[in-house]
């Protein structure tokens, strides 16, 4: 969303930003999520699942002619009768008008460069990336990086999974020891593709604390170097797949090779919200659900 925001005000646009500052009941964004309008009425992002929008739109493009603040309520409690959210619930959300370029491109570039972005909205209509100690502003939150993926695998699972995690835009890494697989990725543009030759030349990645690793292949040959190499970093997330009885015998290997029981435990397996299914796809579903379930748990835990 900040990268259309930035593309909307490098073409001269006024762009006004729409945060969601609180819910109640069952909203479909929550507090912290952005949209942005711009004076020509282009937007990106949304703040509900579709029942506010087109009125928010309105209301920020209004916003943008005044240069005040706006705060408004939808749902439960709000002056708008015309508007109803199906949920029953409400969202509050603040509409920033005429935010610099210079604002947003530090926004945008905290989070391309994979950094925590804390912003604050002053009393003033002011955005801050770092609230000074003593202010008390209207609203702030934090933002994480976009969650990776490191994939290490072979086989339909392995491939499975880097295809959704593609096309749910994650950023991907997948290491592959096997030739087809290899050229398959490559050949279909999904991630970046690593060819793994031996485990005792694994190249060095840059797993940072947004990144989760998953063992997508049950090969002895393997597990040990590259879990050791996951343990190593700050994934957030490290994940094998397999049965239970798999994970065990995996367990029990790592332990007789010297890994320590507290990095073991740290390693999910089976891993998967419904684990060891037959089928690739739904695996590879259940696998992200895991991984997008952990990570929106450390970002609450964070915040």
């Amino acid at each position: 969303m900040l990268g259309a925001a930035l593309g909307f005000a490098k073409s001269g646009a006024e762009v006004a930003l729409v945060i969601v500052t609180a819910t109640e009941g069952g909203a479909v964004r929550t507090p912290g999520a952005l949209m942005a309008v711009s004076r020509r009425g282009d937007s990106a992002g949304y703040v509900s699942g579709g029942c506010i929008d087109a009125d928010v739109r309105l209301n920020a493009m209004e916003a943008l002619n005044s240069g005040q603040l706006r705060k408004l309520r939808y749902g439960a409690g709000s002056p708008f009768l015309d508007i109803r959210l199906p949920c029953g619930g409400a969202i509050e959300i603040l509409i920033v008008p005429n935010v610099t370029l210079e604002t947003i491109a530090g926004m945008h570039e905290r989070l391309d460069n994979r950094k925590t972005m804390r912003f604050a909205v002053l009393a003033a209509g002011d955005i801050q990336l770092d609230v000074a100690p003593g202010e008390a502003p209207l609203f702030q939150t934090v933002y994480y990086p976009k969650l990776s993926l490191r994939i290490a695998g072979r086989g339909a699972d392995c491939i499975a999974l880097a295809r959704l995690a593609s096309a749910s835009g994650l950023n991907l890494h997948l290491q592959l020891p096997d030739e087809a697989d290899f050229e398959a990725v490559r050949t279909a543009g999904i991630g970046r593709a690593e060819r793994l030759t031996t485990p005792c030349s694994l190249a060095p990645v840059e797993d940072d604390s947004s990144t989760a690793f998953v063992l997508m292949f049950h090969d002895a040959h393997w597990e040990a170097a590259l879990l050791k190499q996951a343990l190593g970093g700050s994934a957030f997330f490290i994940g094998a797949v397999g049965s239970a009885k798999t994970h065990a015998k995996r367990c029990e290997s790592l332990r007789a090779a010297g890994m320590s029981k507290r990095d073991i435990q740290r390693i999910r397996g089976p891993v998967g919200l419904v684990p060891s299914m037959r089928d690739a796809s739904m695996l590879a579903i259940s696998t992200l659900a895991e991984i997008v379930d952990a990570f929106h748990t450390k970002e609450a835990v964070h915040v």
